[in-house]
């Protein structure tokens, strides 16, 4: 689907620019319509906002963004001849957009669980060695990291990177599917376990595949289907 709206601060929006050309109307007919509606107070301050655009002359000229609240109670004024496969197209596209944060939030909150479940890992380590009377360097963290990031992604982190240039400063996790990410969560979780439990690193990588293999392998391969589809 065209992008139609557009985000600003978090909040999807839609230029009077694209309702007229979507509802087949004079850019400056549809200004008119929304100007009436802001002097009526039909319009609220938190529905539009004024701003610009470039027309093919690449000159800016004045336009009003309105909200999905402000766009859906100027739909009925505007009018045009395409007006209702204009109103379907735009409505369309906040719902899709709606659809997309929601996803994109319950995402982020993996993310974070992903970023939460990684620290009691890296305390096992820690205090694994210790008690083993041996010292603990950053590279202990990150070959475990990695052995998980092998089995998940089929690849180091530092790999994954390259592949999809990702800066350093950057955590691979917000580059990562949902499943990914879930798969990812329940290996480092179990893998605190395994390191508590006293287990060695080919014990570990052994059982941590096979759950791998057992939970996630299947839901990878279709999440992977579902987003080339």
């Amino acid at each position: 689907m065209k992008h139609l709206i557009k985000v600003i601060n978090g909040t999807p929006v839609v230029s009077t620019e694209v309702i007229a050309t979507e509802f087949g109307r004079r850019h400056d007919n549809v200004m008119q319509n929304i100007r009436s509606l802001i002097e009526s107070r039909h319009l609220g301050g938190l529905d539009f906002k004024e701003s610009s655009y470039l027309n093919k002359q690449n000159k800016a000229l004045p336009c009003f963004e309105l909200t999905e609240r402000g766009f859906l109670i100027a739909m009925p004024f505007i009018g045009g001849d395409k007006a209702r496969d204009g109103q379907v197209r735009l409505v369309d596209s906040f719902i899709s957009y709606r659809e997309k944060a929601k996803q994109e939030a319950a995402i982020q909150a993996e993310r974070d669980l992903a970023r939460v479940e990684y620290r009691p890992m890296t305390n096992a380590i820690k205090t694994s060695r210790e008690l083993e009377g041996k010292e603990v360097d950053h590279y202990h963290f990150s070959n475990e990291a990695n052995m998980i990031n092998r089995i998940v992604l089929g690849t180091t982190s530092a790999k994954f990177r390259k592949e999809n240039d990702i800066g350093k400063a950057e955590a691979i996790r917000d580059y990562l599917t949902a499943e990914q990410i879930r798969a990812i969560t329940e290996l480092q979780r179990a893998d605190t376990v395994f390191i508590n439990m006293g287990w060695d690193y080919d014990k570990r990588k052994a059982e941590l595949t096979t759950m791998f293999e057992r939970n996630h392998r299947q839901l990878l391969i279709e999440e992977q289907h579902r987003l080339a589809a």
